[in-house]
């Protein structure tokens, strides 16, 4: 490709030799992935041009409740005021599967005076999934030993909490609570909290240890996250939304 670009002779005597020497009477097989000498990607991009293929994406996605993608406030927001202008999709059906936009959104503009702070859930460097198997492995149980909630210290501040100390964290459906530790930290922004989703083996404060079979309760248990997420799903993929749900933090 280079040669039929006649940028071929871009490449410096060296990055040839390297390509000679690694394909012999074959070098018109090399390409970026395989060029020892990087030659090829850096003569790709100085001519303004991605070296593993300047791809197209599909732009409208005819099949999609949304051919372009536009922004759509969550079915639980902290912003009711951005509903008109960014409802969620209409009430439907997929499926067998009912979705539910709309007529839960609107409960925002009352649910949001009780559960003011932005829950977002994600990984962890120590585990993997629900951790069944690496809260299971004794030295990456040693590194987290607890189930957390990280708070900025300005919500810490307004609800008294402390650092390390217990909180319970509720959610918008069904009464729904966890027991938890707190992390003050400004990792995350005044109205956000963040709880990572590898945990299992309590439920809204009770520990469930017992209720495992001998010898296959894990080392570390800690609440599940997913106790206090909401009806959210994405009504294509059916994936559920785990990453902009409402929440209170109080002291326990």
């Amino acid at each position: 490709m280079l040669k039929r670009l006649g940028w071929f002779d871009d490449l410096t005597a060296a990055e040839k030799a390297s390509i000679a020497a690694n394909f012999g009477p074959n070098i018109d097989r090399a390409a970026w992935s395989t060029d020892l000498s990087g030659g090829i990607i850096r003569v790709a991009l100085e001519h303004g041009c991605s070296p593993f293929g300047n791809a197209k994406a599909r732009a409208v996605a005819w099949n999609l409740p949304d051919p372009v993608p536009v922004h759509r406030e969550p079915i639980y927001t902290a912003r009711p005021d951005l509903m008109a202008k960014y409802p969620t999709l209409p009430d439907r059906r997929g499926f067998r599967m009912p979705h539910l936009g709309q007529s839960i959104q609107a409960r925002s503009t009352t649910v949001v005076k009780d559960f003011p702070i932005i829950l977002t859930s994600g990984r962890l460097v120590e585990y993997e999934g629900g951790g069944e198997e690496t809260r299971s492995n004794k030295w990456l149980a040693e590194l987290q030993q607890e189930m957390f909630v990280e708070i900025n210290p300005a919500d810490a501040t307004e609800r008294g909490v402390r650092d390390g100390g217990w909180v319970w964290v509720a959610g918008p459906e069904n009464g729904a609570r966890i027991r938890v530790k707190a992390l003050v930290t400004e990792r995350v922004g005044r109205g956000v909290a963040f709880m990572p989703f590898h945990f299992g083996g309590f439920y809204q404060g009770e520990d469930r240890r017992g209720f495992y079979p001998p010898g296959t309760d894990p080392i570390v248990l800690g609440e599940s996250v997913n106790t206090i997420t909401t009806y959210g799903y994405d009504p294509v993929t059916f994936m559920q939304e785990t990453k902009v749900t409402l929440c209170q933090i109080r002291s326990a």
